[in-house]
């Protein structure tokens, strides 16, 4: 460590960076592509289940692209969700087109569920495939993907299995927030358990494609026994793990694609919706970490623009910080080129990451005020502590 102080955060940063560094190279390295995946040898029926609430501008797509899968033994059923829009006529339309789907109708909300959990606990119930595929209506799939999810199950002799979708991304804000969002707790954590420490149990998963066995499925308690936790994409691979189960992540982006929110207002109304549940609703942790991130961001980048004021910042912490700045670079330049996101808009990182902060913050507000909406319908409230 330097014995000038001034220097010594700026050192800690540069440690951060190159331990995320070589998470990336883990996890990257160790993350399969599910368009791999081609051998098979037996066809067990799958059953793919779609919540729609108020879909009309994306559940077209996203059910033609599942009626014209190339995999011989599979049903598409999708639950209208009460929609007020032309959901229902897109959905009528299409079924008069193939036998293949199904369409059902969402019954009223119980108490103590969360919306989009009971529609999905309503189509788990009417489904009858060995395997089950929940996924979201704002996702399109190529014509391989039934095949590639089967046989990687197969292959892998895996209970679970989700992907990392590619992210269709339209509006600044978008290109802004959600490559950050979306790699989440993936490009945090080593994807193998066997490297991380045995206390943290988190992993990852992602609605746009998570694959069951109906009997780890049922196993496990699926979405009925967190029936109210909003972070179903972190839950679901833990109850999983929990119960003996085994789970797979894949690189879906050959596969799978999705855009999830158009502009701002969306990015904020689909993102503050669980944010801060992520933090456990733990409002100190939420600050102290969201106080570190800006600091490691924004430090480097004002060291830089300082010059000598008077005789300080020292010479070497000019240094110091060029290397923080090249090395946050690197770092999500080697995600965003796997994952397919726009290189460019990594310049733009700490913006992006204020903008993150904000979103976040109003995350935590709309919560623990019970203001937080999701298609319309309210968020559980929680207490501060």
């Amino acid at each position: 460590m330097p014995k000038d102080p001034v220097m010594v955060p700026e050192v800690m940063i540069i440690l951060i960076i190159i331990v995320l560094l070589i998470i990336a190279y883990i996890n990257l390295r160790g993350l399969r592509k599910l368009s791999e995946y081609t051998k098979l040898n037996a066809f067990p029926r799958i059953s793919v289940l779609i919540p729609a609430r108020n879909e009309e501008n994306k559940i077209g797509p996203c059910v033609s692209s599942l009626l014209e899968q190339d995999y011989c033994n599979y049903q598409v059923i999708v639950l209208n969700d009460n929609s007020i829009d032309r959901t229902a006529y897109i959905l009528a339309d299409l079924q008069a087109k193939s036998s293949r789907l199904q369409v059902i109708q969402g019954k009223p909300l119980p108490p103590g569920w969360l919306g989009k959990h009971w529609a999905c606990h309503q189509l788990y119930q009417a489904a009858d495939g060995e395997y089950l595929l929940f996924t979201d209506a704002d996702t399109v799939y190529t014509p391989h993907t039934l095949t590639n999810a089967a046989a990687a199950m197969m292959e892998e002799k895996a209970d679970m299995i989700s992907i990392m979708p590619r992210h269709i991304l339209g509006s600044l804000s978008e290109k802004m927030v959600m490559p950050f969002f979306a790699l989440g707790i993936f490009a945090l954590m080593p994807m193998f358990s066997s490297l991380r420490p045995r206390s943290i149990k988190l992993q990852s998963a992602s609605g746009k494609l998570m694959m069951f066995r109906r009997q780890a499925y049922e196993g496990c308690g699926g979405l009925e026994r967190i029936r109210q936790n909003v972070l179903d994409d972190l839950e679901l691979p833990q109850q999983i793990q929990k119960a003996g189960f085994k789970y797979r992540l894949f690189d879906g982006t050959n596969n799978v694609s999705c855009r999830m929110y158009h502009g701002f207002k969306e990015v904020h109304e689909g993102l503050s919706k669980n944010t801060f549940a992520s933090y456990q609703y733990n409002v100190a942790a939420f600050l102290l970490t969201w106080v570190c991130i800006l600091y490691a961001v924004w430090e480097p980048i004002i060291t830089l623009l300082i010059y000598r004021i008077p005789q300080y910042p020292p010479t070497l912490s000019h240094g110091l910080a060029a290397i923080s700045v090249i090395g946050i670079l690197l770092l999500g330049s080697v995600y965003y080129q796997r994952f397919k996101f726009p290189l460019y808009t990594i310049i733009l990182y700490p913006l992006s990451f204020t903008l993150m902060a904000a979103i976040s913050t109003s995350s935590m507000i709309l919560t623990l005020s019970g203001h937080a909406t999701w298609k319309d319908r309210k968020m559980p409230t929680r207490k501060m502590y």
